[in-house]
């Protein structure tokens, strides 16, 4: 596993810490509807005085929006790929970056591992999280039913798959135990 080049959206109120197809389009969406692009810098060094939060998804389920995303992207035949190589990466290069060819099927632990974010935002309670601190809820990046690669699960093996989901399920059922999971009923991060 590497660690990934994190970079955090920051504000003077808070550091957003975006991790790809975690809502991340929406979130971004909602910050720009508050604050002006001159008022947001992209930042690599954690700040210690502010509140650091970013969204976790289910790995599977984030995992099938990874690869739906790539697979329409790149226009790729499912039959074409190698699921086994969807687990790993090796695109810690800023060509990559750039250009925004990175794996979305990958791990969302490498996004995470020392940025000690301080508010961990579970997808399922996004649109709440971005009401509650943006007065606004955004859905950009929804993948359509009509869209090819929709029904794209019965193609998967789903168990096969679960296997290498392993560890992304311990880190993410370990967040979502921990004190450091935000809920509605903790009440706002940042005014």
């Amino acid at each position: 596993m590497n660690f990934r080049i994190f970079e955090l959206m920051e504000t003077e109120k808070f550091q957003y810490l975006g991790i790809h197809k975690n809502g991340s389009r929406s979130v971004m969406d909602c910050i720009f509807s508050v604050f002006t692009k001159e008022e947001v810098s992209v930042k690599q060094h954690l700040a210690t005085d502010k509140p650091r939060f970013c969204i976790i998804r289910d790995p599977y389920e984030r995992f099938i929006s990874g690869l739906r995303y790539d697979l329409l992207r790149h226009n790729v035949n499912f039959k074409d790929i190698n699921i086994k190589k969807l687990f790993t990466t090796n695109e810690n290069h800023v060509r990559n970056t750039i250009r925004q060819n990175v794996k979305h099927s990958i791990s969302q632990i490498p996004y995470i591992m020392n940025v000690r974010c301080s508010h961990y935002i579970d997808m399922e309670d996004l649109n709440i999280f971005l009401k509650m601190h943006f007065n606004k809820t955004s859905h950009l990046n929804k993948f359509e039913k009509k869209n090819k690669y929709y029904n794209i699960e019965k193609y998967l093996d789903k168990d096969e798959i679960m296997k290498y989901l392993h560890l992304d399920y311990y880190i993410y059922n370990s967040i979502k135990n921990s004190p450091f999971l935000w809920e509605w009923q903790h009440g706002r991060i940042f005014e």
